[in-house]
């Protein structure tokens, strides 16, 4: 907990440059939940057949990011929630990236893109759930001929190079703050850490981002919670306020 009031003080005082207020410092105005996969996309490879008959990972990440969104809906209804799908539908990497970019800031907001996945892995014994956040030496394009101008205003003040920075600074504090509040509160699930990968939806989504794996399909213990309504309901809590402490 000491830990994550320290971080919230960080996001308490924003990085001045050039005059400009750094636009990822700003209060979160905009959630972008994604749920991972869907359509002719199940997701991992691995789906868990039991007793009640077959689950996939796409399946699941909808109904935990209907969950989430619920919960915020309520709880924090001034924020403006955006799906990048909420159905069985199929929407490829760029597309769901595109979602998050084109979206229209509220004035003098930022904006969080949580995507929401189930894990697997060759061993058995794999188990938990991780937070994957952008390489730090990954340089991405923030702004193009697509970016809505009432974000483009908040952007144009700084150089590229400065923008990767901030923007890195911001996931680093996001992801901190998702591993810790999941792990206090899933207190029976391991905690895998923060991880920086080079994922795309992470890239191009232009906006600070983390990508949540759950849990293991591959796991028997991670797959038995997976398949409870009442375990991916205590999920999404955990993932809305993990999200309530980044706003």
């Amino acid at each position: 907990m000491r830990k994550i009031l320290s971080l919230m003080l960080l996001l308490c005082f924003p990085v001045l440059l050039f005059g400009s207020v750094d636009p990822y410092s700003l209060s979160v105005g905009t959630v972008i939940l994604d749920a991972g996969h869907g359509g002719h996309d199940p997701g991992t490879s691995y789906a868990w057949i039991f007793a009640g008959g077959t689950v996939y990972e796409r399946d699941l990440t909808l109904d935990i990011t209907k969950r989430v969104g619920a919960l915020l809906a309520v709880s924090h209804p001034e924020l403006q929630l955006v799906y990048t799908r909420s159905d069985d539908t199929y929407l490829s990497l760029g597309e769901r990236s595109e979602i998050a970019y084109t979206t229209e800031l509220l004035n003098q907001t930022s904006a969080l893109f949580v995507s929401i996945h189930v894990n697997s892995a060759q061993s058995s014994e794999a188990s938990g759930f991780e937070v994957l956040t952008k390489l730090q030496n990954k340089r991405v394009k923030l702004m193009d001929d697509s970016t809505p101008l009432t974000n483009l205003s908040m952007l144009a003040g700084f150089s590229s190079v400065n923008l990767n920075r901030m923007l890195n600074h911001r996931n680093l504090i996001i992801a901190s703050i998702f591993a810790e509040t999941l792990s206090e509160t899933l207190i029976t699930t391991r905690n895998r850490g923060v991880k920086e990968r080079d994922l795309y939806v992470l890239n191009a989504s232009r906006v600070p981002a983390v990508l949540v794996e759950v849990g293991f399909l591959t796991n028997e213990e991670d797959a038995r919670n997976l398949v409870s309504p009442q375990w991916r309901q205590r999920v999404a809590q955990a993932i809305a306020l993990a999200i309530e402490r980044c706003l």
